[in-house]
Order: C-alpha cells, then sequence, then structure tokens
C-alpha cells in the first residue's frame, strides 16, 4: 500500500472521513427502520421498534417511569409523525423570566420548565383570561379552559402562582405546544 495514501487518511481527515461513513450509515438504517414492512417483521403494532423506545424514555419523571402521574408522553402508533416527542405536564403554573415558565408537579415528581413560543396555543377558563362578556368561566368538557389568550396573560397568571395547567410541550425544543388552564370552582 502507497505511504502517502495511507498518511492523507489520519488525523483530522481520517476522523472526519470516519465520521461521515457512520452518519451515511445511520441515515441508511434509519430509512429501512422506517419501512412499510418493518412493523410486521419486528413484531409491533402501529409503530416501529425505535419509536416504541425512544418514546418512553424520553424525559421521565423522578421515578423514572413515563407513565407518572401528572407527566405522560403522547400515545404512539396513533399516525402522529413525532408522537414520541410531545410530554404532557401538569401542575402549578410559575413565572420564571420573559418566555420561560415553570409547571411544579402536584405529584411530587420533578418540577418542567418550558419555553412559550409564537405557535403556542394559550387557552385560559378564568383565571389567565375568559371569552364571557360577563367575566363567567369557559371550559371544555374536560375541565380545562377554552378561551385563546395572549402570553402577556399567561406570564401575569403564572406570577400568582396560583393556576393549574395541562402543558403539552417539544421534548425536543422545549417550547410549549399548548398551555391550558384546569378550572377549579
Amino acid at each position: 500500500m502507497n505511504t502517502a495514501t495511507t498518511n492523507r487518511f489520519r488525523g483530522r481527515a481520517g476522523r472526519r472521513l470516519a465520521a461521515a461513513v457512520a452518519v451515511a450509515a445511520a441515515l441508511g438504517l434509519g430509512v429501512t427502520a422506517c419501512g412499510q414492512g418493518d412493523d410486521a417483521a419486528a413484531g409491533t403494532t402501529g409503530s416501529s421498534a425505535s419509536a416504541q423506545h425512544d418514546g418512553g424514555s424520553a424525559n421521565k419523571g423522578s421515578s423514572g417511569s413515563a407513565a407518572d402521574i401528572g407527566s405522560k408522553t403522547a400515545p404512539e402508533g396513533g399516525g402522529l409523525a413525532n408522537a414520541g416527542n410531545h410530554k404532557i405536564v401538569e401542575g402549578k403554573l410559575e413565572y420564571m423570566a420573559p418566555g420561560k415558565l415553570i409547571v411544579k408537579r402536584q405529584d411530587g415528581g420533578m418540577d418542567q420548565a418550558f419555553f412559550v413560543a409564537n405557535a403556542t396555543k394559550i387557552l385560559g377558563a378564568a383565571s389567565i383570561c375568559s371569552d364571557d362578556p360577563d367575566g363567567g368561566v369557559t371550559i371544555g368538557d374536560d375541565g380545562y379552559g377554552t378561551s385563546e389568550c395572549t402570553v402577556e396573560q399567561l406570564e401575569k397568571a403564572a406570577k400568582t402562582e396560583a393556576v393549574t395547567v395541562r402543558v403539552t410541550m417539544s421534548t425536543k425544543s422545549g417550547a410549549a405546544e399548548t398551555v391550558e388552564e384546569k378550572y377549579h370552582p
């Protein structure tokens, strides 16, 4: 073998080449793992084996179980492209900084910080905001708010530390997708 060729792939260039080969191999495996026939071969129904592994391990509560009360991952195999990338956290809302809030879990689990993004949907029942002209409560059948609120209203309510919410957030970005106020009579 030519020593000039051997020396060319040592050091930084060799590491870059190895990294490129590893990335290409990983992408190749990822493409085959998402194929249509792989679910039956893996013995799963409705989701790939990698989605089952990732969905249950993302941001587990203090006991290490994604099934902790007040913290759930989105259902898998329901047709959502990123079902394992979402988390639902319930508890008292607290203010941290502009655009940054915390959910203090009432079940004693680890607190969850999140960001408020431009696309975050904020739904109030009464404490955050209400669409009712008489200042009444606006809730759905599940007991959570239905009135669309602003970020300013959300932050003002968070500073009271008296509002219970359910936050659906992205585990990848840490941003809330929805913040829903739980109504307490």
